[in-house]
């Protein structure tokens, strides 16, 4: 796009800011005048094929993108096309990036570690949502005002290749390579089909950076530097940084492996060996071949050993980058990937020029070969204390991603959960004379709810959204979705399920008491639940919050100190439960409930512990259960912050001093209740600091989704 669109409107969006250019897009800063909110509005530039299939294929992609609901990847609002001009539009924000941070030079570890598990987790997120990035860099790593790490453009990612849809019309990015030099992964180099770990070696670059300064790979031009991701050795980090503890070596290794498969598999086990390495702990999740790692008690460094087969001239068989072979099942022919760890010390010269690489190479691995073959002339001194060694295991082998067709997600219309949206993709066209027909089911109870018809567009989308007549809160009642062939519209579905969805029955059960309470519910409620405890604990927790929260009004608004004592009383003993003397008036009182907030607060905890922790949980479970736990947790704190405050009120007998703790009690036990803005979108958000009760309502619903599969998971 050759002009600027400063000062012009986009949709509904005023352009008031150009934030900068992107070889994809153009990013400008928008204001939304409906509801007052800045914008970032990612502008596509004009594409000499934008056909009527391009323009399906952006739809596609920001459909994509709007599906990643997830508290560390930048939400996207909404998008367009306008006049031709084919724009996304995502939260504004103005805390900088991971790049700001690289600037200043090496970064505290521990601060890493914090930005490693906020992307790792969104990365995770979203490669079970089937989708992967294509471009993570610092750049693309937003931060807001409190640090929180948020991953932004998705707007190149590609959906994971090996659908089953039969279709045949899988829209894709085109044109050459689509990602950053500096971090990318040597297969995305090479043209290779990538999958998830593409995005979990660029990750190690990053963190690579932040930790040393100065990225693993520089030269002259691009072409160069992508050469060195597919060909060069990873400089080991503790070169550059001394400091870091010995096992950092092993981690960045690994995560910047040449080959995928000796890869972690998830961003999250990435994140959890940095940690180990943090902390001295020498032991490192093996890769999906096993390995064994010797420690010497004189360095402490980790020696890897990689398993080894018969050699091969084709060391990849046509699409192992997305479905690694299990070691030891090679098709005849192939052989896994082979690791040289050479001892330090020893400083590799890389030779250019073609067949002349080829020659000495295949010479040093002669040499190699027959110098480990022949008896050593001069035995190595044996130490005076034998190296400790861990024994190699196979790790558990890890699945690939199941494909995903859709998600379903629940959603408030008129009353709480009451409505449901399909959002079908990449689904096959049912037979001729036939029709998707969506169900609800509860596993336990076996009831079913017809949804109705779902129809289809000829690349395998459709969106079919569903209220409940009757305001019931659907998440609290069903936890599978059924999709099957029919002809016509049936009372019952048929045995013949194509897709499906499911999350396990507890977490139902629970989303039932934290929304809608025992009372509410079809189960029968357990012997010895109190009255208060058949209530949803939302609502019971909400109603001793706000006579918390007015109670603590009235002792910032305490002309006297003894006023002020009495209310502040009030105030711990409403959250707390108790009802204890605490100004030393010979009275104890507690104008609440007598339950307190924190018991609410405490049962909503297990409950959702005890949900995710059931055997068939799923990492997409526990990530939607985090929801409900951060904002909990966000209560729990704020209540005992409350607590230390009034404290402080009450042993003081000065009523002037207390005013800044006056004031600043009354401010907790609002966001107690409403959350606080802490970042300024203009929204409270599932983070950590924002979101408190209200949004546990919000939220609460979300937990329910699920993503749609192919078959029946029953079977």
């Amino acid at each position: 796009m050759a002009a600027s669109l400063v000062g012009q409107k986009l949709g509904k969006y005023d352009i008031t800011q150009l934030i900068g250019h992107g070889g994809m897009a153009t990013v400008y800063k928008g204001h939304q005048v409906d509801i007052d909110r800045n914008v970032a509005i990612k502008v596509l530039p004009p594409h000499p094929g934008q056909d009527a299939q391009f323009v399906e294929r952006f739809r596609l992609e920001a459909r994509t993108i709007a599906r990643l609901q997830h508290p560390h990847i930048l939400p996207l609002y909404d998008y367009g096309d306008e006049n031709g001009v084919l724009y996304l539009v995502m939260a504004f924000i103005d805390g900088g990036s991971v790049s700001d941070r690289i600037r200043r030079g090496a970064q505290n570890p521990k601060e890493i570690e914090t930005l490693l598990k906020q992307v790792a987790g969104a990365l995770d997120y979203a490669h079970r949502q089937g989708v992967i990035h294509r471009d993570i860099k610092p750049d693309n790593i937003l931060l807001d005002r409190e640090g929180h790490a948020l991953l932004a453009d998705f707007g190149i990612v590609k959906l994971v290749e090996g659908s089953t849809s039969g279709t045949g019309s899988a829209l894709t990015v085109t044109g050459g390579l689509v990602g950053t030099p500096a971090y990318m992964s040597p297969e995305q180099a090479q043209g290779l089909p990538v999958d998830g770990r593409s995005d979990i070696y660029s990750l190690g670059v990053v963190v690579f950076e932040l930790l040393t300064g100065k990225q693993p790979f520089t030269a002259d031009t691009p072409m160069q530097v992508v050469f060195k991701h597919v060909n060069a050795p990873i400089p080991p980090v503790r070169d550059l940084m001394p400091s870091l503890p010995a096992g950092m070596n092993d981690v960045m290794r690994r995560v910047l492996a040449k080959h995928p498969a000796e890869r972690y598999a998830t961003a999250q086990a990435f994140a959890e060996d940095f940690s180990r390495a943090l902390r001295g702990d020498p032991t490192i999740t093996p890769t999906p071949g096993g390995y064994t790692v010797a420690l010497p008690r004189a360095t402490g460094e980790a020696q890897v050993v990689q398993p080894t087969t018969a050699a091969s001239t084709t060391p990849y068989p046509p699409g192992m980058y997305q479905t690694p072979y299990p070691p030891g099942t090679y098709p005849p022919g192939y052989a896994p990937p082979q690791t040289i760890i050479t001892q330090q010390g020893l400083n590799p010269v890389v030779v250019l020029g073609g067949f002349a690489i080829i020659a000495v190479l295949l010479v040093v691995i002669v040499f190699l070969v027959v110098s480990q073959n022949a008896p050593p002339s001069n035995p190595p001194p044996v130490p005076s204390e034998p190296a400790v060694v861990r024994e190699a295991t196979r790790a558990p082998e890890i699945a690939p991603p199941q494909p995903t067709f859709g998600k379903v997600s629940f959603s408030t219309g008129t009353t709480l959960g009451d409505t449901i949206t399909l959002q079908l993709e990449n689904v096959r066209q049912p037979p001729s004379g036939e029709n998707y027909v969506a169900w609800l089911k509860n596993t336990v109870s076996g009831t079913m709810l017809r949804l109705g018809t779902i129809n289809v567009d000829g690349l395998g989308s459709g969106v079919f959204s569903y209220t409940s007549a009757d305001g019931s809160a659907l998440p609290t009642l069903y936890n599978a979705v059924l999709i099957t062939h029919e002809d016509g519209l049936p009372d019952a579905p048929s045995a013949d399920v194509v897709y499906s969805g499911y999350v396990p029955i507890e977490v139902t059960h629970t989303l039932g008491e934290i929304l809608i309470g025992m009372k509410n519910m079809d189960d029968p409620i357990p012997e010895g639940v109190p009255e208060e405890m058949q209530d949803s604990l939302i609502n019971a927790a909400l109603a001793e919050a706000r006579i918390g929260q007015r109670h603590a009004g009235l002792a910032a608004g305490a002309r006297t100190v003894g006023s002020m004592h009495t209310h502040a009383e009030h105030t711990v003993n409403i959250l707390r439960g108790t009802n204890d003397d605490l100004d030393g008036n010979g009275r104890a009182e507690n104008p609440g409930r007598g339950f307190g907030v924190l018991y609410f607060l405490n049962a909503m905890w297990e409950h959702l512990d005890a949900a995710a922790q059931v055997p068939d949980s799923t990492r997409m479970v526990q990530s939607q259960v985090e929801l409900i736990r951060i904002c909990t947790q966000n209560a729990i704190t704020w209540v005992d912050q409350i607590i230390a405050l009034e404290s402080e009120m009450l042993a003081a007998d000065d009523l002037e001093a207390m005013r800044p703790q006056m004031v600043q009690s009354t401010e907790l036990a609002q966001a107690l209740i409403a959350g606080t803005d802490l970042n300024g979108n203009q929204q409270v958000d599932p983070f950590e600091g924002e979101c408190g009760l209200e949004q546990i309502i919000t939220y609460g619903v979300y937990v329910g989704n699920m993503d749609i599969n192919a078959g029946s998971f029953e079977e």
